[in-house]
């Protein structure tokens, strides 16, 4: 009877070799492009109006501060008296130190807006952490344009000849509210950041299917959903508002998630509360599912 025989194949050892591909990038979060197109026009517009604000202040130094007065006759035979030229009239020393005030606060309220926009901007286009300086700068830029902007001015009305007596000391005063003012505006707590939205909207995809939240006008947080117990008590206008995580951040005041447990999530511990599945690591800040589900396991079949 005929045997049939089997081809033995020797086997060889296989030599390891490092790929040269190059490691995929960490996934990250990116604004929409509308949401980055409106965080750039408020960032424009700050920019013009921290520049209107410097540009007044240089008025206030070198049109009123600093401006050589010059002796004019009164008219009424009391013999001459100081007058101050500015854009074609001849101001008093009163009314000098009247618009002195004015335009410094005028200044002080350009600069405030400007930040509050600038914050706005950055919560609709956050920086990322892994650039320290960067992040710091763009989110304090309205408090660093502050100091630059307004310490020189109370240091120069100090310094001016223009302001006698308790005018100087007034004018001084004011510079200093304002500078601590438009300071305290531009100062930024609790930034925002890529790697906080990437997380917030990483979990709001896996509980909702979709990166939408649900806030109220005043709201401090957004939610997952709009029955939350909080977006129906009453608020400024009684409407629920939606959008991206982006937007959301951008409407309320602390720019984040909702820390308690509601619309299927806890955030205490990352878990989808209808099916006990945990989603979120908060010890490590990490997602443990990219969509709130198991991936399924790939298979170890060589292919070619």
């Amino acid at each position: 009877m005929a045997t049939s025989q089997k081809k033995v194949v020797q086997s060889t050892e296989k030599k390891v070799v490092q790929s040269t591909e190059p490691a995929a990038a960490e996934p990250t979060w990116q604004p929409k492009p509308e949401d980055r197109a409106s965080a750039n026009r408020l960032r424009l517009i700050a920019i013009i109006l921290w520049v209107l604000a410097i540009a007044l202040e240089c008025v206030v130094i070198f049109g009123l501060l600093f401006k050589q007065g010059v002796q004019v006759d009164s008219g009424d035979g009391a013999g001459p008296v100081q007058k101050y030229p500015f854009m074609g009239a001849m101001l008093s020393q009163t009314m000098l130190f009247v618009l002195a005030i004015v335009f410094i606060v005028i200044c002080g309220i350009l600069a405030i807006v400007a930040s509050q926009l600038w914050k706005k901007a950055n919560r609709l286009d956050p920086a990322s952490t892994k650039d320290p300086v960067r992040f710091f700068i763009q989110n304090q830029l309205g408090a660093i344009i502050s100091v630059i902007a307004f310490l020189p001015l109370v240091i120069l009305v100090l310094l001016s000849k223009n302001l006698q007596g308790a005018q100087k000391g007034i004018v001084a005063a004011v510079a200093v509210v304002v500078l601590g003012a438009a300071t305290w505006s531009g100062v930024s707590t609790n930034s925002p950041s890529v790697e906080q939205y990437a997380t917030d909207s990483a979990i709001t995809v896996a509980v909702n299917g979709t990166d939408t939240v649900y806030w109220v006008k005043g709201s401090d947080v957004y939610h997952l959903c709009s029955t939350s117990s909080y977006l129906n008590q009453p608020s400024k206008d009684n409407q629920i508002y939606s959008g991206t995580t982006a937007q959301g951040a951008a409407a309320v005041k602390n720019h984040s998630l909702t820390v308690v447990a509601e619309c299927n999530y806890d955030p205490k511990t990352g878990t989808i509360i209808s099916t006990g599945q945990q989603i979120y690591d908060p010890t490590t800040n990490t997602m443990l599912t990219g969509n709130g589900s198991t991936a399924p396991q790939p298979t170890d079949t060589p292919t070619g």
